[in-house]
């Protein structure tokens, strides 16, 4: 079953999609998960169900490598802001690029910056060799503020991506199409690359022609800049 902040991202892909082609959809999540696509779109001509099919370059049987150790260093990111909080740290937003395994020295570093900055300073700090640190003291109103970033997982090159790729997960995507067909006709498919982390860096570098195995259409959206409708 698809999480909450799955579902979530999935609306925002397909409001994004919207935006980008200057249509006016009107989003919402599908009766049930089972019989339906992921997405109910409403426009100006009628309804259309959406699938939505996050790509990674990477992905094999297994997924992706790159997106399963970036779930990881969120969740230990994660884990560093709860403890620190814990301790009743003030309101901070942090930074970090570099490795991050040493948790103790991390967490010891950013609680003693922390501890000494004004409200709205910044600090940059090394706890050790290989890892860089941006604490920005907050206000205090802002509570335990946890949305703190692994910078390292959000800058990179941006590759290509090639027909092989699209195709084989359109094909994947499209053995559930006659269960779907019996409660909306038009089915389509919303393919992204979530440029917002490594794992999803890609784009087309030209529109590509390619089999659509039944669905009556095809997006692919390099997040959150650019879209692109396949032909066939």
């Amino acid at each position: 079953m698809t999480s909450q902040n799955q579902k979530s991202l999935e609306l925002t892909y397909a409001k994004r999609t919207g935006e980008l082609l200057k249509e006016s959809w009107a989003v919402a999540p599908s009766p049930d998960e089972v019989s339906w696509p992921d997405l109910i779109v409403t426009t100006e001509l009628g309804k259309f169900g959406l699938e939505v099919r996050e790509i990674y370059l990477d992905e094999s049987s297994k997924g992706s490598t790159k997106k399963a150790n970036e779930k990881n260093n969120l969740k230990n990111i994660q884990k560093l802001a709860d403890v620190y909080y814990k301790s009743n740290g003030s309101a901070i937003r942090v930074n970090l690029l570099g490795y991050i395994g040493h948790h103790d020295k991390l967490l010891s570093s950013i609680t003693k910056e922390a501890s000494q900055l004004s409200e709205f300073e910044q600090k940059r700090i090394e706890p050790y060799n290989g890892c860089v640190i941006y604490v920005l003291r907050l206000s205090d109103q802002l509570g335990e503020y946890k949305r703190w970033n692994y910078v390292s997982d959000q800058v990179g090159f941006v590759p290509p991506i090639n027909k092989d790729i699209i195709e084989r997960v359109i094909f994947e995507k499209a053995k559930n199409l006659q269960k779907y067909s019996k409660n909306i006709s038009d089915v389509r498919l919303l393919l992204v690359s979530d440029g917002l982390f490594n794992s999803g860096k890609a784009r087309l570098k030209d529109n590509i022609i390619c089999n659509t195995y039944g669905f009556n259409s095809i997006y692919y959206l390099s997040y959150p800049e650019s879209v692109w409708k396949l032909t066939s």
